[in-house]
């Protein structure tokens, strides 16, 4: 069998990798902002309370009333941006995307398995090949989209000399066989 098929195999497999970091990246970082949310959510409602007690034991204390009016007000403004935003939401949807990239990626791993101890023929490597690739095209349609931020942390993640200035993530035989058992190294 040519090495082509393998070649291509071997980049949609680190491109796949690559894909489910960043969608875990990205919801690692929503998960994150989730809770900054909820805890500024706790603050300002432990505000209102507080300052309705307040309220309530100086009532000829105006002062609280206006302080008391402007923080539910805010907190109101809060929630509507929460309800706009909804980061727990997408944490759950990359969180899914990463699954299901984690997925295809072990279904690339067998299919390069197969074809280095010559257990599949060639007819049934383009058959695979094909059908994975438009797995993989199907999950990222049907993915949230990521960031910036999140390729940079997928990145770092997987480049153990971290992110260098400029750089395009591409694929050497070395980068792959970082992502597969030793079995499965072409580089020696």
């Amino acid at each position: 069998m040519k090495k082509s098929n393998l070649w291509i195999i071997r980049q949609s497999f680190a491109n796949t990798v690559f894909t489910h970091k960043v969608h875990e990246s990205a919801s690692e970082s929503q998960g994150k902002k989730a809770v900054k949310v909820k805890i500024v959510n706790i603050v300002i409602v432990s505000l209102v309370l507080i300052l309705l007690i307040t309220q309530s034991l100086f009532p000829q204390q105006i002062i609280f009333t206006y302080i008391s009016t402007g923080i539910s007000v805010a907190e109101i403004i809060f929630l509507i941006i929460q309800l706009s935003f909804i980061f727990d939401e997408k944490a759950s949807q990359h969180k899914s995307s990463a699954l299901k990239f984690m997925g295809l990626r072990d279904r690339y791993k067998n299919l390069i398995a197969d074809i280095m101890e010559g257990n599949i023929s060639k007819k049934d490597v383009v058959a695979r090949r094909d059908m994975l690739q438009d797995e993989y095209q199907t999950i990222c349609d049907l993915s949230s989209q990521t960031q910036d931020v999140d390729y940079k942390s997928a990145q770092i993640k997987l480049n153990k000399k971290g992110l260098r200035k400029g750089e395009e993530f591409t694929w050497s035989d070395e980068e792959i066989d970082h992502f597969l058992p030793k079995k499965l190294h072409i580089t020696k």
